[in-house]
């Protein structure tokens, strides 16, 4: 089984999904999706219905588009309508292998892709007022994307615990540092 270090930062299965490059810029990026059973690994541990993997290049495909599309929102730009197109492809070609199936006296539509709820969390929140709450964290060794869900939409890092505490700490030793020099 691969190994994925699992952090659900995002607030929501698309930007979770496009966060499995840590850090999302620089040489020491790492991509934990690097084979279908890596997917498929993070699905499950993301609490996500079981479904089949796919064509694995469907999936990176749709890893790119949400964070082009999204990164593009945090930013106050359009999101490139190139992007926009491979996701509504990629939504196309998973919504036509669907079925309906019996359920709670009715019926549903099921389909049986990993990357279904990932496809129906972005066109969720782009249809969201949530959108207008989506940043990207501006630590160096981040870039994370993720849902701002504090009161007044100030979050600023994708985790205090993470990239905020280790903000502090580089101010705090800048500040130390010129308290020594001064002395």
């Amino acid at each position: 089984m691969p190994d994925v270090d699992l952090k659900l930062l995002g607030g929501a299965p698309a930007l979770d999904f496009v966060n499995t490059i840590d850090p999302r810029f620089g040489p020491d990026a790492f991509d934990r999706l690097d084979s279908p059973a890596a997917v498929a690994e993070w699905a499950r541990l993301a609490g996500l219905p079981r479904g089949r993997v796919g064509d694995f290049d469907h999936a990176l495909t749709l890893r790119d588009a949400l964070d082009r599309i999204f990164r593009a929102v945090a930013r106050g730009k359009r999101p490139p309508g190139r992007a926009l197109g491979a996701l509504r492809e990629e939504y196309v070609a998973a919504i036509s292998t669907g079925r309906l199936v019996r359920a709670n006296g009715g019926y549903r539509w099921r389909v049986d892709s990993i990357l279904w709820p990932v496809l129906e969390s972005a066109i969720e929140l782009l249809d969201s007022p949530a959108l207008a709450r989506v940043k990207e964290c501006p630590a160096d060794d981040c870039g994370w994307l993720f849902l701002d869900g504090s009161r007044n939409a100030t979050r600023r890092w994708c985790s205090m615990d993470g990239c905020g505490a280790k903000a502090k700490m580089r101010r705090y030793r800048r500040r130390m540092r010129g308290a020594t020099v001064s002395r």
